[in-house]
């Protein structure tokens, strides 16, 4: 039985494709899991071996080979190419577009699943299921694929609302990238006051009945900022790997590509998310902050000339 083309299945392995050049220089050369703490493993386009005597946590492949002769010791998720399991692994093995080979003395704890052929080999015990030719859906499997759906997720709504924010407000986005870059521990410091000030002052409001709209509209719009922020944060990277006077929304590809790439490491997604968002929310409040002192100066300094402009005619009308 094949696999069933499906609108999910496609726009899966184009997002695979696109995403294959990224793993760079390094990502083409065969990597091997060394003995140690079972760790987390994510390859964007390459090679992976899991040795034996040695073992991983979670692998995720993108597009590439998975040769598994030691343990994994959870899942083993091939996006794009072939795994072959000689070993064991503890979770379940699946391979969105490829084929699975589990030869003699290979162990599963949970589920083969295969979007084209699954050959088993004489010896080999699955718990689990054995299924080949499976059409996965984007909402199967949540247990396997949840950390990369999620990671896609972020991915996605963060290029949407950098867009939006060039879009609506070029000149905003550009004075919060140049706070970043020219006052960047005031930006961290305002970050981290209003990142840990925000949700208490919110569960303040919570706490009284007359604050209690006032505060839920403080914590749901608390998500909106810090995803802000860290879109600001992408642009102000960005800004400083493609400078002006080149485009705008290539500056924030290429912030936005980095970020999100560093986000792959297991270890690193969530503190570098909210590390980003933080210092995005801090350029935002030192941009603020500039522009209306900026104004205020303005303001002054027109004060002055006219006042010495209408000094100038009443000496004038005086014959002085």
């Amino acid at each position: 039985m094949h696999a069933v083309a499906t609108p999910g299945r496609t726009l899966l392995a184009l997002f695979v494709a696109a995403l294959a050049p990224l793993g760079g220089r390094g990502a083409a050369l065969r990597q091997a899991v060394t003995s140690g703490e079972a760790r987390d493993l994510v390859v964007l386009s390459g090679s992976v071996l899991v040795p034996r005597g040695s073992s991983a946590g979670t692998v995720v492949v993108l597009h590439g080979r998975t040769r598994v002769e030691g343990v994994v010791r959870e899942d083993l998720v091939v996006l794009d190419g072939r795994a072959v399991v000689l070993g064991q692994v503890s979770g379940s093995v699946v391979v969105v577009r490829g084929s699975v080979a589990l030869g003699p003395g290979a162990q599963v704890g949970g589920d083969v699943l295969a979007g084209d052929a699954v050959r088993v080999e004489p010896g080999a015990a699955v718990e689990g299921r054995v299924r080949q030719g499976v059409a996965f859906l984007l909402r199967w499997p949540g247990r396997a694929l949840g950390p990369f759906l999620t990671w896609a997720a972020v991915t996605a709504s963060t290029l949407l609302l950098g867009l939006l924010s060039l879009w609506l407000a070029p000149r905003a986005a550009e004075a919060v990238a140049e706070a970043a870059r020219t006052a960047p521990w005031p930006s961290a410091v305002w970050g981290a006051l209003l990142v840990a000030s925000l949700p208490v002052g919110g569960l303040l409001l919570l706490a009284s009945v007359l604050g209690l709209p006032a505060g839920l509209a403080l914590l749901l719009g608390l998500a909106l900022l810090l995803s802000l922020g860290y879109a600001w944060t992408a642009y102000t990277v960005g800004r400083l790997l493609v400078r002006p006077p080149r485009s705008r929304v290539l500056s924030l590809l290429a912030g936005w590509g980095t970020v999100r790439a560093v986000a792959l490491v297991p270890a690193l997604g969530a503190p570098t998310w909210l590390l980003g968002a933080a210092f995005g929310v801090g350029a935002a409040t030192v941009a603020t902050w500039r522009a209306r002192r900026g104004g205020a100066a303005r303001r002054r300094g027109g004060r002055h000339r006219e006042g010495a402009h209408r000094f100038a005619e009443l000496h004038e009308a005086e014959g002085i």
